[in-house]
């Protein structure tokens, strides 16, 4: 947080309190944190250094000592995003208190109308814009990709099948009959956006919405093509091919740009999410790229040394387990785990498997062997 309250609101020590207002207002347009790029520390910073510059006597204090002292504008607290609750035009005491906004220390009715209209955009003061209109394209598709670890390890091309919204071709997703082109919407006269403009207790407050025939595109076909029926977009299947790349987790997501639902008269279309989901193989474990696997060695194999085929996501594959090994030892077969951003390796780990009875001829070799050993 800033120390100097007159560099937070961007103004010198010899600003008016008619350009400490002026720089507060354009400060908390652009920080309020229900904007879309909005700073709450940042709003809070400038809410605290206008709590004490718009006030003669804390200024004079805040002038005076380089801090706001014990007792000064931190006793009223700060209720929500708009500080404490004593409005300084009497009529807006406690305004807001328990709702999202808390109180209103230091503001002026002009204050609120314009914080409003910035942070919900539906309505401001009589003669404002409120917020822009907001063209909404096609809705998003979600679905499970089931892929076997061989295609995570490796890889895959895939074939998707997809029940969805198309761009009809017959009209190339205008929506209009060929030949007939566009006019201007009459219901918002081509603005894409309608305004209601209501009285309240603050004075008229002006409500700005998408308009709900063209959609905020301000134009609609002058005839509807026959084929979308002015839509622009027809339900069809199609089938889109994808390369999977290798080192997928499970729960991962790939997007697929532009391939889900299609957009209403040429809006941009939604996009294709793809969930992966990897069926278990019993037979590995996996460690980031690489692939472990158990091998149950015999004693025999153990001491004298052995060729054995153990698995690999490729196939089968013969390593020499050589004399001596011990159990929990790992042998390494590089380039064999998953590929990804890089080439994993598969772990051999050795597990010896002791014979839990003997014979009478093997438990006498064992003694002869204890013997030597």
């Amino acid at each position: 947080m800033s120390n100097d309250f007159y560099t937070t609101l961007g103004v010198p020590k010899s600003a008016s309190q008619e350009e400490i207002k002026k720089a507060y207002r354009k400060l908390a347009h652009q920080h309020h944190p229900d904007k879309q790029h909005g700073d709450e520390n940042k709003f809070k910073e400038i809410n605290e250094a206008y709590q004490v510059l718009s006030d003669p006597n804390k200024r004079s204090q805040y002038d005076q000592f380089g801090f706001v002292p014990p007792g000064g504008f931190g006793s009223q607290g700060f209720g929500g995003p708009f500080g404490g609750a004593q409005g300084k035009h009497g009529g807006f005491d406690g305004f807001g208190q328990g709702g999202p906004f808390g109180g209103a220390q230091g503001f002026d009715a002009e204050d609120l109308f314009d914080l409003f209209g910035s942070a919900f955009g539906g309505f401001g003061r009589s003669g404002s814009a409120g917020r822009s209109r907001e063209r909404v394209g096609g809705e998003d598709i979600r679905i499970n990709l089931n892929l076997n670890l061989h295609e995570v390890a490796r890889g895959v091309a895939k074939k998707i099948e997809l029940s969805k919204d198309v761009v009809c071709q017959e009209c190339g997703g205008s929506g209009a009959e060929k030949g007939s082109g566009m006019i201007d919407c009459s219901v918002c006269n081509g603005r894409g956006e309608v305004k209601e403009v209501s009285a309240s207790f603050f004075g008229n407050i002006t409500r700005v919405s998408t308009c709900n025939v063209c959609r905020g595109i301000g134009k609609v076909p002058k005839n509807n093509c026959r084929t979308c029926k002015g839509e622009g977009k027809k339900h069809s299947k199609k089938t889109i091919e994808l390369d999977i790349p290798a080192g997928l987790r499970d729960g991962e997501a790939l997007v697929v740009k532009g391939e889900g639902q299609a957009g209403f008269r040429g809006m941009r279309a939604g996009d294709l999410y793809l969930q992966i989901k990897i069926e278990p193989d019993k037979r590995f474990r996996r460690i980031d790229n690489d692939l472990v696997y158990e091998l149950s060695v015999k004693i025999t194999d153990a001491l004298l040394g052995a060729r054995i085929k153990v698995p690999t996501i490729d196939g089968e594959k013969e390593i020499e387990v050589p004399a001596g090994v011990q159990s929990g030892e790992e042998l390494k077969l590089s380039g064999l785990g998953i590929w990804g951003r890089h080439k994993g390796d598969q772990i051999v780990k050795i597990k010896i498997e002791i014979p839990k009875k003997l014979g009478g001829k093997a438990k006498k070799l064992v003694e002869e062997l204890a013997k030597e050993i």
